[in-house]
């Protein structure tokens, strides 16, 4: 295996317990612990909770799985799709017969009888898959506790407890994906010692074992490869694993193969290490930069008013490496460290003599209360970075940010001081005060009319869900409800818990909110229950005293949300073909009907109700006609330029930037409410967004633009200009399979469902917003899921505090307009894509559920419309219903373009659009 090209500017180091720790790989701030005397169960202790375990681990055969606990793991994936939404608690009358003969009744709390059905069922697959994979490759490690464990299955004294519990076991799981992720990872490079891999499969060994056990199916399967379980790549953060490269250690893995599996390496770097690169200049690849170990040197000593660095130099000489009597060896042994590092921390000295002398007295005092404040501070705020918020996220209170990331270019949600719901409904609010100005009567008259009466079971409906970091900080989550449990979620919360938005016809519930008089009737007990108290005689019947409210089930059912369209021929001609109306006339006769040329315009239904008086009616034909019938010549061209005169009369071009041969970048007309610019990837969308801001120049800000855009289903980029580094590029990901079916497999509604809870897991990711900016047939999959308002407030975390998505130079020095990007990978999972194979090796074919970007958008199928049009819509509404009827099967790219297949005059048309 190849030496790992490693990029240090994504490292980091760190000075803990008197030694020098550096990752090559990770910039998240650690708390690296203290090295083991010897192998010993993490799990023995009585109250374990998951953020336990999101820490670097020291390596050891029995417990090196730990490295691979994801940090944030989703749960849309079929094998955990149980715990994707929290059961509500059920309160239950529990009545059994007292020894002395006396009917007792008690009343205790739990999950519902169904959920804990469910949840036990996630819990035996996944362990059993485990099991059956390290038996089958002879992987060595132990086992952690299951999340039965946390006594999810039993009632609890409490409605505290029982919910403290359900939420403990819930996050337990994801101990498991590290544990079964480890396994899978090392089945790669291990000969089955049962039965032999199937040669002439294109799935991995495991999956085509694990699929010939009667528990598992290709469902499951497909859920676990595409889970965070099987996702070994940076988007998919994980615990670490810290060792000292310089020992040998047969039974370890080698650092590729941490590397290449995307886990945080963490390394001591001391005077050993650096012998044996002088030794051996291979090993240069393992170096740190001086400049990386000056950083965490210079954390160390910025003390304030302590001469730390002089200490050091000063104790280390005069009473050596005894750490009773030289309290500064637990900051940095000297003993051990490198030439730069004892080099560095000696100039320090020398400019601190003379605080030296003042602080002799009470040096000693001093180190003791710093070394307090400082494991304090390291162990807050890697906790805090270990379950860093993402995006769709609000901090209930002010985080502790990461040293790494820069404040400024955090985005609001995260970094502001006291940020909370109100503050993203009032940022909301900015957004749609500058939208209302360009409100038409009948949209007043509708918002005006919900605002009197607001509606539940046609609204679109979020739960807001509250969750507790490691490190103390407290987080929203704003998740959409299934629209037909919309009844059964809004009466569980109680008025003042409810928010509705007129505008967008949205409600927001959250058991926190406060609006209105408030019901302040609670449960105050809180705690953990070991379980002691919860074990009732075998005669023990329990019946629940109330139907709890159920929760909302996951929904995968598409097609539920409206999707706009314009059903304006005048609108659709002037804002996308440039057509002016009351120009002139032409002398080129019309060649189609009008009704033909509505079709060629993607108008479908009633068009008897789309007529245009005279004598624009005929003007508009004779307009269609000059772009069709006379393309690339001096008539058309006449045509087209006299359009664009007009324009250019009116708009300001000079203010539309084009820093790269594909984008033009608007930065007006100026919005108080983002900040943001507006960049499309055509000259088409380009002249569109001037047209547009030309019908209402006074009132479109950037926002107002957008929001349009988002309506009409235009890609357009919401570009953040943040200063980047030369390494830091546009992310690249190439598709990789992880669905696999044999290519007579029968496909199945079932099927569909499993591939759209993966779908939506990518959707729900910090990046997932890029699908809604991205247009056409993937953004019209993502307005399923994703709310406008995920867009409208700009580039996710990933973007602004980890540069990592779409950037381009913006022409100011190292300032890169920089905003969210799908990958291939993320855009197939959308897409519900499929790796068939035949019994023969080497013969697969890639096939989809929805067809890909580049078959909705090849010239040969006729939907190539700037925008979405009344016919994209129909042509997706009847793959939904061939799916949910049993008629519709995935299909190739191929087969898309047939199905797909557009007219000549079609391609005529976006030819001349381009």
């Amino acid at each position: 295996m190849a030496p790992p090209a490693f990029d240090y500017s994504n490292g980091r180091a760190v000075v803990q317990h008197g030694s020098i720790f550096y990752s090559p790989n990770c910039s998240r701030p650690v708390d690296i612990p203290q090295e083991p005397v010897h192998s010993s169960d993490p799990f023995r202790w009585h109250r374990l909770d998951v953020s336990m375990f999101k820490q670097p681990v020291w390596w050891d055969q029995n417990w090196a799985w730990r490295s691979f606990i994801p940090l944030a793991p989703s749960f849309l994936f079929a094998p955990f799709e149980p715990l994707c939404a929290m059961p509500r608690i059920e309160e239950v009358r529990f009545s059994f017969s007292a020894p002395s003969g006396e009917m007792v009744t008690q009343i205790r709390f739990r999950l519902p009888e169904d959920d804990i059905r469910r949840w036990l069922w996630a819990e035996d697959l996944i362990v059993k898959a485990a099991y059956e994979l390290r038996l089958r490759y002879s992987i060595a490690g132990n086992t952690p506790p299951k999340p039965s464990s946390f006594h999810f299955d039993r009632a609890h004294k409490s409605h505290p407890i029982a919910k403290r519990m359900a939420c403990l076991a819930r996050d337990w799981f994801a101990v498991w994906m590290g544990y079964l992720s480890f396994i899978i990872a090392k089945s790669e490079n291990r000969v089955a010692k049962t039965a032999p891999a199937d040669p002439s499969s294109a799935a991995p060994d495991w999956y085509s074992y694990l699929l010939k056990q009667p528990e598992f199916d290709e469902l499951w399967l497909d859920g676990l490869s595409q889970s965070a379980v099987c996702t070994y790549d940076w988007k998919t953060p994980r615990a670490g694993i810290i060792f000292q490269w310089s020992v040998n250690d047969r039974d370890r893995e080698p650092i590729e193969w941490y590397s290449k599996h995307n886990i945080p390496l963490w390394f001591i770097w001391s005077n050993r290490e650096e012998q044996a690169i002088r030794n051996n200049t291979d090993l240069n690849f393992l170096r740190p930069p001086d400049n990386l170990i000056q950083e965490a040197l210079n954390i160390l000593f910025a003390a304030p008013g302590l001469p730390l660095a002089g200490l050091i130099i000063q104790k280390y000489f005069a009473l050596g490496n005894d750490p009773i009597t030289n309290k500064t060896i637990e900051f940095l042994r000297l003993q051990y460290a490198p030439t730069f590092v004892f080099e560095y921390t000696a100039k320090r000295f020398i400019n601190q003599e003379a605080l030296l002398q003042e602080t002799e007295a009470t040096a000693d005092a001093r180190l003791e209360v710093f070394k307090v404040l400082r494991d304090n501070t390291i162990k807050a705020t890697a906790h805090a970075a270990s379950s860093y918020p993402y995006h769709g996220l609000s901090a209930t209170a002010a985080p502790h940010a990461a040293p790494s990331v820069q404040s400024q270019d955090v985005p609001a949600t995260v970094r502001e001081t006291g940020r909370n719901y109100n503050e993203f409904f009032a940022a909301r609010e900015k957004r749609q005060q500058e939208m209302i100005k360009l409100e038409s009567a009948v949209d007043r008259q509708r918002r005006e009319s919900r605002e009197q009466k607001p509606g539940v079971v046609n609204a679109t409906i979020y739960e807001w869900e509250k969750t507790q970091s490691s490190g103390g900080l407290e987080l929203y989550k704003r998740v959409k409800v299934n629209k037909k449990a919309n009844e059964t979620v809004f009466h569980s919360y109680r008025s003042h818990q409810r928010l509705f938005n007129a505008f967008s016809n949205e409600w927001d519930l959250c058991e926190d909110f406060q609006f209105g008089i408030v019901d302040n009737t609670s449960y105050s007990d809180d705690g953990y229950d070991s379980g002691n108290d919860d074990v009732y005689p075998v005669n023990a019947v329990s019946q629940p005293t109330k139907a709890p409210p159920s929760a909302a089930p996951i929904d995968t059912d598409m097609g539920q949300s409206w999707c706009e369209y314009s059903r304006a021929p005048l609108e659709t001609m002037s804002l996308v073909y440039g057509y002016v109306p009351h120009a002139g006339d032409n002398d080129i006769p019309p060649t189609l009907s009008w009704e033909r040329m509505l079709n060629f315009m993607g108008f479908v239904r009633n068009l008897e109700e789309l007529d245009v008086g005279e004598p624009e009616r005929s003007a508009m034909m004779n307009f269609f006609a000059a772009v069709l019938n006379a393309v690339n010549t001096y008539k058309s061209d006449k045509v087209v330029a006299k359009n664009f005169e007009n324009l250019s009369l009116l708009f300001q071009f000079e203010h539309v930037r084009r820093p790269t041969e594909d984008l033009f970048v608007f930065s007006s007309p100026k919005s108080d409410s983002c900040r943001w610019v507006l960049g499309v990837h055509s000259a088409t969308a380009a002249l569109y967004v001037c047209r547009y801001i030309l019908e209402n120049p006074m009132a479109h800000t950037i926002v107002t633009v957008a929001h349009r855009l988002l309506d009409r289903g235009i890609p357009f980029r919401t570009l953040l200009p943040l200063t980047c580094s030369p390494r830091q590029v546009t992310i690249a990901e190439p598709y990789v399979p992880r669905s696999y079916r044999l290519s007579d497999h029968t496909f199945t509604k079932a099927d569909f469902d499993v591939a759209m809870l993966a779908c939506r897991s990518v959707l729900s990711s910090p990046q997932g917003r890029a699908a809604l900016l991205q247009g056409g047939i993937v953004g019209r999959i993502a307005r399923e899921y994703i709310s406008k308002d995920g867009v409208l407030s700009g580039p996710s975390i990933e973007v602004t505090a980890h540069r990592v998505g779409y950037l381009v130079p913006s022409g100011d020095n190292n300032v890169k307009f920089c905003d969210d990007q799908l990958t291939a990978n993320e855009v197939a999972i959308i897409c519900g894509t499929y790796s068939l194979h035949t019994p023969y090796k080497g013969q697969v074919a890639v096939w989809t559920w929805f067809p890909p970007p580049e078959a909705w958008v090849h010239n040969r199928t006729g939907c190539h419309w700037l925008d979405w049009t009344e016919r994209c819509e129909d042509i997706f509404q009847r793959i939904l219903t061939g799916i949910h009827d049993g008629t519709g099967r995935p299909r190739s790219t191929t087969q898309w373009l047939t199905h797909l297949r557009g007219q000549n005059i079609s391609r005529i048309l976006i030819k001349h659009n381009d």
